[in-house]
């Protein structure tokens, strides 16, 4: 797998701590949370709500800006999205967090869960409108998947090219490089959420919000939350939101459930 580059790495975490507006290194929180943003977004506007509530009741927060912004434009792999996923945990874990919680809203839900499939150590993930589907789109997918094999097998993964992709159901064209594309839009890669939740080692509280305004809704409970493996605390929740309303208008469902999942004193 290519090595991300350091500089980008930087640019993560410097806008992280902007984001929180203090130093990990500095804080005394025992639950830390990794917040992940949509496709094509970032980790402000949409996410500030949220944000803001879950350091109101005292957790640690990161939001760093992942392969999949408006501003990064798909500059990584799922794979290194993962990874960058996992520095930000590591972040939180050296200012003192003894628990990472992943909360992402759609394609950084579906990372929450790819992530905690791969590489495990997550205490729980509340995934809000999550999408990203390429098994779903199979049949839109193909063709540029082959395209982009192609491309990988003649001329290597790192020329950009434009290629297919679907946000909230709808198409756009996305220029990105054959290999990044792949390790998003296979139907049969990575990023497979029912794939992601069955993969589970073993139960973790998993939240999961669903707008209902979201045109993502009708996929309901066993698309993708009842292949997780089952745990008490586990919850599937519809809310009168669209997709992008869905973090702020839960933000304090999420709070609320991650304050009930996690005692402080317990660890004393």
């Amino acid at each position: 797998m290519p090595r991300l580059p350091a500089f980008i790495l930087a640019l993560v975490f410097a806008f992280a701590a902007s984001v929180l507006g203090a130093s990990p290194a500095h804080a005394d929180h025992q639950l830390g949370v990794v917040v992940l943003h949509d496709k094509n977004g970032g980790p402000d506007k949409q996410l500030a709500e949220l944000i803001r509530v879950l350091r109101n009741v005292g957790f640690l927060v990161l939001a760093p800006e992942l392969p999949w912004s408006k501003k990064r434009g798909f500059d990584a792999t799922y794979q290194q999205a993962l990874v960058e996923i996992g520095m930000a945990a590591e972040e939180l874990r050296l200012g003192g967090c003894t628990r990472i919680a992943l909360v992402g809203h759609g394609l950084g839900a579906n990372a929450a869960l790819g992530f905690a499939a791969n590489r495990g150590g997550v205490f729980a993930i509340a995934a809000l409108a999550p999408s990203h589907d390429p098994e779903r789109h199979r049949e839109v997918f193909l063709p540029d998947v082959r395209k982009a094999r192609s491309l990988l097998a003649n001329v290597g993964g790192t020329t950009k090219s434009l290629f297919v992709d679907i946000n909230q159901d709808k198409d756009y064209d996305l220029s990105t490089t054959a290999e990044v594309y792949l390790s998003f839009n296979d139907p049969d890669g990575a990023a497979v959420m029912p794939r992601s939740a069955a993969a589970l080692k073993e139960p973790v509280p998993l939240l999961w919000v669903v707008g209902l305004r979201d045109p993502l809704c009708h996929l309901g409970r066993t698309y993708v939350y009842t292949k997780a493996p089952s745990h008490p605390k586990s919850d599937y929740e519809e809310i009168m939101a669209d997709h992008a309303g869905v973090p702020r208008d839960a933000a304090r469902m999420v709070a609320e459930w991650l304050r009930g999942l996690y005692k402080p004193e317990a660890e004393k």
